[in-house]
């Protein structure tokens, strides 16, 4: 496991991860460099952001890969003597499988949990 190490602490280390992390979410840089205001901290600009991405881009902060769209679809399966759906969803693009859910039943209230698991974890 590589040790990241700071050479000059003008900025805490966990400034430093917390904005890595956050751009690794999703956002901009200028949105990043804008969320460590609640630091109250010297204001950073998106260039030492950019930077810290530059030099730590490599280290994983973040796993999961973001997904822009997804594909789901439902089917009944037969366990025994019972009938159950079947949902899954996969990642268009690359066909990665991104969740499977078991259910008694097939309501919106069911395809909406689904949904936010997928949407909380990509």
């Amino acid at each position: 496991m590589n040790k990241i190490r700071f050479e000059r602490n003008r900025t805490h280390n966990y400034i430093v991860m917390y904005s890595l992390y956050l751009y690794f979410l999703g956002l901009s840089l200028r949105n990043t460099s804008k969320a460590l205001v609640i630091f109250r901290d010297d204001k950073r600009s998106y260039v030492a952001v950019w930077n810290w991405i530059q030099r730590f881009g490599s280290c994983q902060v973040y796993k999961r890969k973001r997904v822009t769209a997804f594909i789901i679809d439902e089917t009944i399966i037969q366990i025994g003597n019972k009938h159950y759906w079947l949902w899954l969803c996969i990642e268009p693009v690359h066909s990665f499988v991104l969740g499977i859910y078991i259910s008694e039943e097939r309501s919106m209230i069911v395809a909406e949990k689904f949904i936010r698991s997928l949407v909380s974890k990509y």
